[in-house]
């Protein structure tokens, strides 16, 4: 059972109902999610109205937005956000053999002249998007304990940016890393409170829960 309850309509204030009504027609599968965030109505205002501003109007996929989340949230262990990300995901469009591709990433040593090379069974795009997802939660989970220096980080940033820059428009690489590392504190705020998975969403193993098996 989640530790903090999901409120009710009834409960949060009267000016909210618009969004959340907008959240029960667009994401009804995730009202655990938002209706735990109507504790703040602050909090619920500005990401639930942010998000549904990017699903309307963002330039990117939402197959690639889709591929950012599965990545860091299979990688965080993240539970409720692959039990409903990979699903989004392939209704994107990804097939089984591209979301177990991403299910299957780990954190671990890059070398220090790795070059981000195409990814098999993915548009260079969309593997361009991979590796953004990988080295947002390496750089910023594993190098620092692993003792990677600061100057080898630094460095294969510049390069991925570089790859990045010649496939997507500033906007673009704004959205994607924005929502990639807002996906990461949806990872920890939903493992934090424990958030129950709504009972019409199939559960999905997380990386990590495959490889032991």
């Amino acid at each position: 059972m989640a530790l903090l309850p999901a409120l009710t309509r009834d409960e949060v204030p009267a000016e909210l109902h618009p969004l959340w009504d907008e959240c029960a027609a667009r994401y009804p599968q995730f009202r655990h999610l938002w209706g735990t965030m109507a504790h703040s109505p602050t909090i619920f205002r500005h990401i639930w109205g942010e998000l549904l501003e990017l699903k309307r109007s963002s330039p990117v996929a939402a197959r690639q937005f889709e591929i950012a989340v599965v990545v860091v949230s299979n990688l965080n262990r993240c539970r409720y956000c692959v039990a409903h990300h990979t699903p989004l995901a392939a209704a994107a469009g990804l097939d089984e053999a591209q979301l177990d591709a991403l299910a299957g990433i780990t954190l671990g040593p890059l070398p220090e002249d790795w070059d981000f090379p195409p990814r098999a069974g993915f548009t260079r795009e969309d593997g361009l998007v991979v590796d953004l997802a990988h080295f947002l939660a390496w750089s910023g989970i594993y190098a620092g304990t692993a003792g990677v220096h600061p100057r080898v980080v630094h460095r294969l940033r510049r390069r991925l940016f570089g790859l990045l820059r010649a496939h997507f428009s500033p906007r673009q690489l704004e959205e994607l890393v924005w929502r990639t590392t807002q996906c990461v504190a949806f990872n920890w705020h939903n493992d934090f409170f424990e958030l129950d998975v709504e009972p019409e969403v199939a559960p999905t193993p997380t990386a990590a829960a495959r490889s032991t098996g």
